[in-house]
């Protein structure tokens, strides 16, 4: 009769539970070592394995988890991504807005506004491109500068404006004193223009469509708003 003694191998009770990777890995370990001292392995060789088996199970851990980081990262990246993307293009704009006032300073303080004039195809085409970059908030201050400096001014009905053609559209030009500026051929709109000064304006051909006004804007008398496509709205609303 075999008198060899068996020693009962206990597996640990399933979970009842959902359980992580790494408890799963666990468990394998759990039961390689029962299954090790089942087979009476010499004492002394079940601790080289059971280390080298524990180092496996830590490297492939950290892999999964660097892969799994590698695919959240992107998602939590993106805003921040956008973020940056639109502070980018708002210093973009400031630094063209910024060089575009100093270039025009400059030429009226060491050479006055007539060189200005005397080369206004070259200036109209800057002031052009300037403004077809800005947003709505710097080209209001494109304008100020512009009619500040006598630059908007009509002097004579054969000189084209400096902002002929020129995309003012979504401008907030709320207030401003635009008595007798040429903005022949400007495009005006969705302008915000409640409260300002118009009167003596030259807005032959100017773009007018959806572009708002108030009972505090002065036009000239011949001047109907409704028919050239503007909006009447209340001060307290938006314009859009």
């Amino acid at each position: 009769m075999d008198t060899q003694r068996h020693e009962i191998v206990k597996l640990p009770a399933p979970a009842t539970k959902s359980t992580t990777v790494s408890s799963y890995f666990v468990r394998a370990i759990e039961i390689f070592k029962t299954i090790i001292i089942s087979h009476e392995i010499r004492q002394g060789a079940i601790a080289p394995i059971v280390g080298a088996l524990i180092a496996v199970i830590i490297f492939l851990m950290l892999l999964l988890g660097n892969i799994s980081n590698g695919f959240k990262q992107p998602i939590y990246q993106l805003p921040r991504f956008s973020g940056n993307i639109e502070l980018t293009a708002d210093y973009s704009r400031q630094a063209l807005l910024s060089d575009y006032l100093k270039t025009m300073t400059e030429v009226i303080l060491e050479d006055n506004p007539q060189k200005i004039k005397d080369n206004s195809a070259i200036f109209r085409a800057m002031t052009q491109a300037v403004l077809q970059e800005l947003d709505p908030g710097r080209k209001r201050y494109v304008v100020m500068f512009l009619q500040d400096a006598n630059l908007l001014k009509i002097k004579s009905n054969k000189q084209p404006s400096i902002l002929l053609g020129a995309n003012l559209t979504h401008a907030n030009l709320q207030g401003m004193n635009l008595r007798f500026a040429n903005l022949q051929g400007t495009n005006l709109s969705h302008v915000d223009l409640r409260g300002s000064d118009l009167f003596g304006a030259n807005l032959a051909n100017a773009a007018l469509d959806n572009s708002c006004y108030d009972n505090f804007t002065v036009f000239d008398k011949k001047f109907q708003p409704h028919a050239a496509g503007m909006r009447k709205v209340k001060s307290l609303k938006k314009c859009e």
